[in-house]
């Protein structure tokens, strides 16, 4: 019995090492598209993963929730989570800042500039607002507070 236990662990330690080692190197393959609105800077990586970083603190209000939650940035990563923050400021932030969304549109919406990409997309809204949708979930900021679901 200590036997095949032993070599169930061994198969499992191996294939946990060897996923981790290729997901390092899945990551790095230079699929990011990064842009900016006005002070907001955002990535939407190769496979649909969106996420901001913001100049300034906002407010994140989820339907499910009474209270507001605090954000420098949000992401959506996950088809079953909403969208979140990560509490890791400048991970869709290049050095030296995004290029502006005008730069890198796919076309041009009602009210500005939007980005579709990897199954996402960001756009600007009405007076100013913005917003990012992927994986079936969505975000949107106006007047420093998030919207997410």
């Amino acid at each position: 019995m200590r036997r095949i236990v032993r070599r169930v662990v061994g198969v499992f330690s191996v294939v946990g090492l060897a996923s981790m080692l290729f997901a390092g190197t899945a990551q790095a393959d230079g699929d990011t598209v990064y842009f900016s609105s006005g002070s907001t800077n955002c990535s939407i990586a190769g496979d649909g993963t969106v996420g901001c970083d913001f100049a300034s603190q906002a407010l994140v209000q989820y339907s499910f929730l009474p209270i507001l939650l605090p954000a420098r940035d949000i992401v959506i990563d996950q088809q079953w989570l909403p969208a979140h923050p990560t509490f890791a400021v400048g991970t869709h932030t290049l050095p030296g800042g995004n290029p502006d969304l005008a730069d890198v549109k796919t076309g041009a919406g009602t009210w500005g500039s939007y980005i579709e990409y990897a199954g996402a997309r960001c756009e600007q809204g009405f007076h100013g607002s913005f917003s990012c949708k992927s994986k079936g979930r969505t975000w949107g900021i106006y007047g420093g507070v998030i919207s997410a679901s």
